[in-house]
């Protein structure tokens, strides 16, 4: 539900590009895995953080993905379910700027009248 919400009100809603989704990596020691959402064009990586995935006890394995996600040369945000679905408008935002940081040349659009994420940019 947290990726769908994500697609939905955060990338779709907005007007960001498509991340590829659920794309497959191999981490330190051979450690395979998936991804949740890769900007391939702009080494941009978003990871989901569900409480069901990502328990507090296990969260030195997110932190060793996003290290191996530095060694490629990506940066690494992650969201969880207050940000997707609560606060689309400013998650939308930070990866639009994150993503222009990295050569993305568009901007967000509003999602609705009250929509802020468009004003963050020139």
């Amino acid at each position: 539900m947290l990726e769908y919400r994500c697609d939905r009100d955060v990338e779709r809603a907005h007007g960001l590009p498509e991340a590829k989704r659920q794309v497959p990596f191999t981490g330190p020691g051979g450690r395979r895995g998936r991804r949740d959402r890769v900007y391939e064009d702009y080494g941009v990586v978003v990871e989901l953080d569900g409480r069901l995935a990502h328990p507090d006890d296990s969260r030195w394995k997110d932190r060793a993905r996003d290290n191996a996600a530095a060694v490629e040369g990506k940066q690494t945000l992650r969201y969880n379910w207050e940000q997707v679905r609560y606060k689309s408008c400013e998650t939308a935002t930070e990866v639009a700027t994150v993503l222009r940081l990295h050569g993305w040349r568009g901007g967000p659009r509003a999602c609705s009248p009250g929509c802020p994420a468009p004003r963050a940019f020139p």
